[in-house]
């Protein structure tokens, strides 16, 4: 008798994941368990390796993987858009210190995220730079407040920016958790309960120029930062897609609501034209002058605008249904505002696009 060869099991992709793992945990993500087991199981299937080499259809494949989580769960999505964006900091920089972490967040071995909500306002105009810092032997002495970090744990890293005395920035990857780097869940929000999100104080903390990203934030920022706004999009289409199937497997409610003006093919339709604009968006993420970056922004808006409005005619169609407290409609509008107020939120991106009207 030939004993039969042992046939390896297939690596689980991004979709079973979210089948599998994901799907079935859904109220308790609402609720506030921290999903880290999926986000480590996305890492080793793949979704954050895309947009490592920084190529166009790289940066796409990254956004696809975030939608098919985002068709299920926003907060799953979000924490993977903070993944996404460290591994794009980290894979831009020309600091070996930090690159040397790329593979391990890029594979999901390191969970993290990116500090840099404060950073983007501050260099719009609309508030002050948080963090602040002096130079230090081989590496700056930081302090200052972060109020909302997102996809942190102890011992997770983010990125986060600080000025100098002479008005340099410096970009910087923070450990979270420890005296210097505490951090603390300080407020209860309507969604997106499940994502890590603290505020973080820094207090004195020593960053060694091992762990800097840019040594000058204000020539490093433009480089990455269509990357950054890019790659939100994936939480809307997904977001957007699943409001779509959740109204089409609601044949009730898709009967009486037949008449109402958005139903479940116009917004799929819709959804499939911004990733159109997003491929080719994608093709000139590297361009670092304003007018295309304003373009990244205005695609930006147009996709919040697609996750609320698909989000309120899921409401619509369901009626009283959907305004059940524990509903799936209600748990998608709630989501759906988050896609809206995240930085670049439609309030930062409509008062940078008023400034050049």
């Amino acid at each position: 008798m030939v004993a039969s060869a042992r046939i390896a099991p297939s690596p689980r992709t991004v979709a079973d994941i979210v089948r599998e793992d994901l799907r079935p945990r859904l109220a308790v993500i609402d609720a506030g368990q921290y999903p880290d087991d999926v986000l480590r199981a996305l890492g080793a299937a793949g979704a954050y390796t895309h947009h490592v080499e920084g190529s166009p259809a790289g940066l796409l494949g990254a956004i696809d993987a975030m939608a098919q989580a985002g068709e299920a769960c926003l907060s799953t999505a979000f924490c993977m858009w903070c993944q996404d964006a460290l591994v794009w900091y980290l894979a831009r920089s020309e600091e070996q210190g930090a690159r040397r972490h790329v593979a391990a967040f890029a594979h999901g071995a390191g969970l993290g995220g990116t500090g840099l909500s404060n950073p983007m306002k501050a260099f719009s105009g609309i508030e002050p730079l948080a963090l602040r810092g002096e130079r230090e032997g081989a590496g700056y002495r930081v302090r200052g407040r972060l109020p909302w970090v997102s996809n942190l744990a102890p011992g997770h890293l983010f990125a986060g920016i600080f000025s100098l005395p002479d008005g340099q920035r410096v970009m910087g990857l923070f450990e979270a958790g420890s005296e210097a780097v505490a951090i603390a869940a300080n407020a209860r929000f309507v969604a997106l309960e499940g994502t890590g999100t603290v505020t973080v104080m820094v207090r004195d903390a020593y960053l060694a120029d091992a762990d800097v990203i840019a040594h000058d934030a204000g020539a490093f920022v433009p480089r990455i930062r269509n990357g950054f706004v890019l790659l939100q999009t994936g939480m809307g289409l997904g977001l957007a897609r699943g409001v779509a199937r959740l109204m089409r497997e609601d044949a009730r409610g898709r009967h009486d609501g037949r008449f109402l003006p958005l139903g479940p093919e116009t917004i799929e339709a819709r959804a499939e034209a911004l990733r159109e604009r997003i491929a080719a968006a994608a093709e000139r993420h590297a361009e670092t002058d304003r007018a295309t970056f304003l373009d990244t922004l205005r695609l930006r808006l147009d996709v919040s605008f697609l996750a609320l409005e698909a989000a309120q005619a899921a409401m619509l169609q369901f009626g009283a249904r959907g305004y059940l407290e524990g509903s799936e409609p209600f748990r998608r509008l709630r989501e759906a505002q988050f896609v809206a107020l995240i930085t670049p939120s439609v309030k930062h991106i409509t008062t940078e696009l008023a400034r050049v009207a």
